[in-house]
């Protein structure tokens, strides 16, 4: 939600690489493929998530929640941050869907979330590049210290 200081540059620490590795091992093929599906026009849209929760077996709790169509990666199990791929939908239905996660995981008592939505609706960057703005974002939706914690973009 927020697009505050989105122009600031961000530093790369060893963590953050070291997510990004895993990132790009976990989501290069699927983004390759889902911009197949997009440049053959079998798909119109999708968008990539980037989460995560405090929540005891958050993992579990997305797989229960996603849609069978959503592919779904785990980045990091010791700090609960995971990816999906959700096709057919913009930027405003991941939202939707992030709002829906953190109302079940408060009655659950978990904890907050933090999430970069990017819906993606042209295939016009490169695969690498597409995984940089995801990565970024979420470097930045983790960095904030609102409530909301999310932030979302579109990619045209």
């Amino acid at each position: 939600m927020a697009r505050k200081n989105e122009n600031r540059k961000l530093e790369y620490d060893d963590k953050a690489m070291k997510l990004g590795i895993r990132f790009y091992k976990e989501s290069e093929i699927p983004l390759d493929l889902l911009y197949h599906l997009m440049k053959s026009k079998r798909l119109n849209t999708f968008s990539a998530i980037m989460l995560r929760s405090n929540m005891k077996n958050f993992g579990e709790f997305l797989e229960r929640e996603k849609r069978k169509t959503d592919l779904f990666y785990e980045l990091e199990s010791r700090e609960n941050i995971y990816v999906l791929f959700c096709q057919e939908t913009q930027v405003d239905g991941g939202f939707y869907f992030i709002k829906r996660l953190k109302k079940l995981i408060d009655t659950e008592g978990g904890d907050d979330i933090h999430a970069a939505i990017i819906g993606v609706e042209s295939t016009k960057y490169p695969v690498k590049d597409l995984m940089f703005i995801i990565l970024d974002t979420y470097i930045r939706a983790t960095s904030l210290e609102t409530e909301e914690n999310i932030i979302y973009r579109t990619v045209k």
